[in-house]
């Protein structure tokens, strides 16, 4: 590894969740001999309350200074979604090892262009896909995966935020397309898609797709804007670019179908994750709303096959090995299944193997799905996937 500081490239949010995560997780790793470096911001005040919150050492305004520190030797990109195409290579290139917000790329042409560069170069890099870590969701994929739902079917992916519901809520780069790339269908319609693969491996067409703008234009913001909070607002307005609401049908190269739903505006959902997958012999389904369980209904001869409530357990993924509190029925939050794929990230580099669950080439192949949905919402026709590219 080049150095042993670690870097926070963006103070917003999701910059949080990454810091709390290497935080949480870097003492696993002694031999490594891991510093919290450096949180890197162009608002400085963001940048210092990141920093004095999870316990970095400094902060920086520029982010090409960071990666040119041969002291820092990981990178986490917390950026807007128009940065991580240049951001990522520049970190490869220099040897870094790197962890890259979704989505990858804006198109799939950059993705791909990233991943094979990412391929070249010695350094460990991945794209970040949490919720493969929650430990229902992983628990629901081994069992797919062993058959013992049968011959896969079916799959329904729904995540919903309210986030922009409110027509107040100021316009921001979220909201352009040339910043942002489609709306929702990027913003959270990413994870949708990366748990449809996780769960049933590529798609090989989207059937076919529509796109919904439901708050047409945003009033402009008097200041700047920081994740989806409020500001004052001016009295001017811009046109929002970008879909609200997207939803899909898709086939996968196992022959069976998938319905993907992403939305930002939809009015109490919060921040929804719903999975269900049907198979020839049994059914499972899991919400983050309730994440201390899954539900499982296998073919026994009863008819309607009753579902069982399988539990967060010991056994379950990730649980006993990192979970604070390995027991029944305890639930696993989001911080917690953001701190799992950091911990495997860490695990990767110790081990100089790759970061498999969540690659780089995983957020390529989604942003080929994406983009796939994106232009059957546009044609209103059918797109293949060239999944072998």
């Amino acid at each position: 590894m080049t150095g042993n500081k670690i870097a926070i490239i963006g103070a917003g949010m999701i910059g949080a969740a990454h810091a709390a995560g290497y935080r949480n997780h870097l003492a696993r790793f002694p031999q490594l001999g891991l510093r919290l470096g450096v949180v890197c911001d162009v608002n400085s005040a963001q940048a210092a309350s990141l920093a004095a919150t999870y316990g970095f050492e400094a902060t920086a305004p520029d982010w090409r200074e960071v990666v040119a520190d041969p002291e820092v030797g990981i990178v986490s990109i917390c950026l807007p979604n128009v940065l991580h195409t240049e951001v990522t290579r520049t970190v490869l290139e220099a040897g870094k090892n790197v962890l890259c917000e979704k989505p990858l790329a804006l198109r799939a042409d950059d993705a791909r262009d990233t991943w094979l560069l990412a391929r070249k170069v010695d350094a460990i890099s991945g794209t970040v896909f949490n919720y493969r870590r929650i430990p229902a969701i992983a628990d629901i994929a081994k069992r797919v995966a062993a058959g013992e739902l049968g011959t896969p079917v079916q799959i329904l992916v729904q995540y919903q935020c309210d986030y922009a519901a409110d027509p107040l809520l100021p316009y921001s780069w979220r909201y352009e397309f040339e910043r942002a790339g489609p709306g929702a269908l990027l913003d959270v319609g990413t994870h949708a898609v990366d748990l449809a693969r996780f769960i049933m491996g590529d798609v090989s067409e989207v059937i076919g797709a529509a796109s919904t703008v439901s708050v047409p234009e945003r009033f402009l913001p008097k200041g700047s804007t920081l994740g989806h909070g409020y500001v004052e607002l001016s009295d001017k307005k811009a046109r929002v670019e970008n879909d609200d609401v997207m939803s899909a049908l898709l086939r996968f190269v196992n022959g069976a179908q998938g319905f993907m739903t992403a939305s930002r505006v939809a009015v109490g959902t919060g921040n929804r994750v719903q999975v269900e997958v049907y198979g020839t012999r049994g059914t499972a389904r899991f919400s983050n709303e309730t994440p201390t369980h899954f539900d499982l209904a296998i073919l026994d001869g009863s008819r309607p096959a009753p579902f069982q409530r399988i539990l967060n357990r010991p056994s379950s993924p990730y649980v006993a090995e990192l979970a604070a509190v390995p027991h029944d029925l305890v639930p696993i939050g989001y911080a917690e299944s953001f701190g799992f794929m950091i911990y495997e990230f860490l695990r990767a580099i110790a081990d100089g193997k790759p970061f498999t669950n969540g690659s780089i080439e995983d957020g390529y192949r989604a942003a080929q799905v994406l983009d796939a949905i994106q232009n059957a919402s546009i044609n209103n026709a059918a797109v293949k996937v060239n999944w072998k590219v």
